[in-house]
């Protein structure tokens, strides 16, 4: 049987956990990522599970003023080829098929990495199906993450997550205060020397870290991507020290950044875990 992921060693040598680094995949051939069985997966899907829209934005797109265009799910797959869009079928792992595709590559990944990130948690697959020359905007994204490409090609575009200039320790917290904030960031030209750039084809993919920036470029075809993401341990802490340090400052105090002083992330993150507890079992 062929493995999901093949993640080559030398390729994540001196990058994993926080760099991106390319991966190869045997979910190219798959009939699941054929257009009518995605027509199919779009028609089970809640509503709210399924995100569209016109696929010619800004790199530095408004989330608000994100123009949709007039299709229907299904209409919109069926005719991707020419209709300009950006589509997303979210959280197919309800679907038994993507759920046994999305734990077999998450097997093999906690094999190789639950060493270092602790267990993982909150397994989640997407499929994104692009137009020809659409852009995904300038965003990140609070887990782990691997992008898979199926059919056509795109270039992540990916960037430092420890870039402040890019991702400010004021927008990471404000994430976790409130989760409904839009993970679209600011974009400005002068960005784009820092990106470090993946041209992915069928069977090739890329690792993207907790909260790296990044924005897509599709190719001149049909573009077909699974991604799938997780939570782990390590990135679990991450956010609830951001949640704690976002609720600090609105109280005016000042705390340190995460990751600044690992005796005070050790107390901070200990005292929150306390707190939370003890609001549970009062029932708060």
């Amino acid at each position: 049987m062929q493995r999901c992921l093949d993640i080559d060693e030398q390729a994540a040598a001196g990058r994993f956990p926080a760099r991106p680094f390319r991966v190869r995949h045997g979910l190219a051939d798959s009939p699941l990522f054929e257009l009518p069985r995605l027509v199919e997966l779009g028609r089970t899907l809640s509503p709210e599970h399924v995100e569209y829209n016109l696929g010619e934005l800004d790199v530095h797109q408004d989330p608000d003023s994100v123009p949709g265009n007039g299709l229907s799910v299904e209409e919109t797959i069926e005719r991707i080829g020419q209709c300009r869009s950006w589509l997303v079928l979210k959280y197919v792992e309800r679907d038994p098929a993507y759920r046994a595709l999305l734990e077999g590559c998450m097997t093999e990944f906690h094999d190789w990495a639950g060493r270092t990130l602790g267990p993982m948690k909150d397994m989640m697959a997407f499929v994104f199906i692009t137009s020809p020359g659409s852009v995904t905007p300038f965003h990140f994204d609070p887990e782990l993450n691997f992008l898979l490409q199926i059919r056509g090609d795109k270039t992540m575009h990916a960037f430092d997550e420890a870039d402040r200039e890019l991702l400010p320790e004021t927008r990471l917290e404000q994430q976790y205060v409130d989760p409904s904030t839009h993970r679209n960031l600011p974009f400005e030209p002068h960005y784009q020397e820092r990106a470090e750039s993946f041209h992915l084809q069928p069977g090739e993919g890329v690792y993207m870290p907790v909260h790296a920036p990044h924005w897509v470029q599709n190719g001149d075809q049909v573009s077909v991507s699974f991604s799938i993401t997780c939570r782990s341990a390590q990135s679990q802490r991450r956010a609830r020290l951001y949640a704690l340090n976002g609720r600090l400052r609105k109280a005016g105090l000042r705390p340190s950044p995460v990751g600044a002083s690992p005796w005070r992330d050790a107390v901070k993150d200990t005292a929150w875990r306390v707190y939370c507890k003890a609001r549970s079992l009062a029932g708060g």
